[in-house]
């Protein structure tokens, strides 16, 4: 399967996002250098994978793996930075009040400074041949986030905001560039804002969602006559039907996204307490299997 060289991985919140994004990481690693750019707080994507990373920090996870922290705010004052090389100077516009009234007036700017590092990036990567991805925000915030830079063209119509905001949008927009993975469980609230964020994307942005990946599937564990002898204990005999529709749910998934054309892969229920590095190398696997070798 042929994949952008940035790939942003979102979805609604509790589907798993930051473990598939990790075990996307690892599973591209394997076929060449990746980097994994963790945009969320809690950096549970790093977590994931034993890693401890601090803002705008970079790690070596493999030889063939990086991670990265990247926070908005880290962006504005690496930007305010470099556009005024005198630290001192620069430091102190930052702690100025009137310096917050300006970014208060600039709604977005933070986070368009992000997008325009993720830019950056891409074009490192492009020169290095590896891939990056991102463990971004939940579905409703990531689009929020990929929507900035046209807030951006709107206050600044002209000058270096805008020039910036026109590249971020044409990088945004190049499906060999930049696509989005969006992540669900075989649950409907779940499918239904998948599908609803894959169309925001595609129709407000022109971004394009490479693939839909349904986490935590179960295997069928039991048959009609198995749910019948455990009906008499109660909640156990509950839980073996959720279990079991999960299942079935997960099989009406890929038909949905198929006619959005968008390729539906899935990933096995972990029976395990937590998820380190070993339960993401698993997944990585199956990632490499059933993604990658299509």
């Amino acid at each position: 399967m042929t994949l952008p060289r940035v790939l942003f991985v979102t979805g609604k919140g509790g589907t798993g996002k930051s473990t598939v994004a990790a075990a996307l990481a690892i599973a591209l690693s394997r076929r060449r250098p990746t980097t994994l750019a963790d945009l969320d707080r809690r950096l549970s994507a790093a977590a994931a994978l034993g890693t401890v990373l601090e803002d705008s920090t970079t790690v070596n996870v493999t030889d063939s793996l990086d991670a990265v922290a990247l926070t908005p705010r880290a962006e504005l004052e690496a930007f305010i930075e470099r556009i005024v090389p005198i630290r001192a100077i620069s430091r102190r516009m930052l702690r100025s009040r009137t310096f917050g009234y300006v970014t208060a007036a600039l709604p977005g700017l933070e986070a368009f400074l992000l997008l325009e590092r993720l830019r950056i990036m891409a074009g490192d990567a492009a020169l290095e041949d590896r891939f990056l991805v991102i463990d971004a925000p939940a579905s409703g915030s990531a689009v929020e986030l990929l929507s900035v830079s046209s807030g951006v063209k709107g206050i600044a119509p002209a000058g270096t905001l805008n020039r910036l905001a026109h590249s971020v949008d044409r990088f945004l927009t190049d499906a060999t560039r930049f696509g989005a993975i969006v992540t669900m469980t075989p649950e409907d609230l779940a499918v239904r804002e998948a599908l609803e964020t894959a169309a925001a994307m595609r129709e407000r942005l022109g971004i394009v969602t490479v693939a839909a990946i349904v986490n935590c599937v179960p295997d069928l564990l039991f048959d009609t006559s198995e749910l019948t002898a455990l009906s008499p204990l109660g909640g156990h005999a509950r839980l073996a039907m959720r279990r079991n529709a999960a299942h079935e749910q997960a099989a009406l998934v890929a038909p949905r996204f198929a006619a959005a054309g968008i390729p539906t892969f899935s990933l096995p229920m972990m029976f395990t307490p937590a998820m380190g590095p070993a339960e993401v190398q698993k997944l990585g696997r199956v990632l490499d299997a059933e993604l990658l070798d299509r």
